[in-house]
């Protein structure tokens, strides 16, 4: 396992290699001389790219734990919309979704190393504001979200967002 301020080298690494390079620059060999580490040191914790991917974008994830207040969902929405629409994060999540559809292995590892615990962590903010239901109004919070994402289409604008708030609290707000 790699130290903590050697993970934080790497995972800078990814980011300015993605950055300049976009997706296709990434290899073990290229992090490990960005970073200024030995292959053996990525290697040894991260057995793929696909797996150093995961933990990069997860550790640099905007979701913050909640507080419980109303405009904390509105900025954690929002910071996440930001967070689809910026790079060389974008780049690196279209070329993961483009690998989920095709290799069962790097779904399995996107499902447990980076959505399940960024989905976890919106749900303590979902949860703060007090819906019944946090795991299932997180999906329909994130929903317009992903697919415009997916679809390339514009994020929505803040006015859209807090409209779309309110819609899923009705649904998912006890009286």
């Amino acid at each position: 396992m790699a130290r903590p301020a050697t993970a934080a080298r790497v995972f800078a690494a990814v980011l300015r290699l993605a950055e300049r390079g976009g997706p296709n620059a990434l290899t073990m060999e290229g992090i490990a001389a960005e970073a200024c580490v030995g292959k053996q040191t990525l290697y040894r914790t991260w057995p793929s790219i696909h797996a150093l991917l995961f933990d990069a974008l997860a550790t640099e994830s905007v979701v913050s734990e909640p507080v419980g207040s109303d405009p904390e969902l509105f900025e954690a929405l929002k910071a996440t919309s930001a967070e689809l629409a910026a790079e060389p994060r974008v780049s690196l999540l279209r070329m993961l979704a483009a690998e989920v559809q095709s290799d069962e292995v790097v779904a399995r590892q996107f499902h447990s190393a980076l959505l399940q615990p960024q989905q976890q962590q919106f749900a303590r903010v979902v949860a703060a504001d007090g819906f019944d239901n946090p795991e299932r109004a997180t999906e329909l919070l994130l929903a317009p979200l992903l697919f415009r994402w997916f679809l390339r289409l514009p994020p929505l604008t803040d006015g859209e967002l807090a409209d779309h708030i309110e819609t899923v609290r009705r649904l998912h707000r006890p009286g």
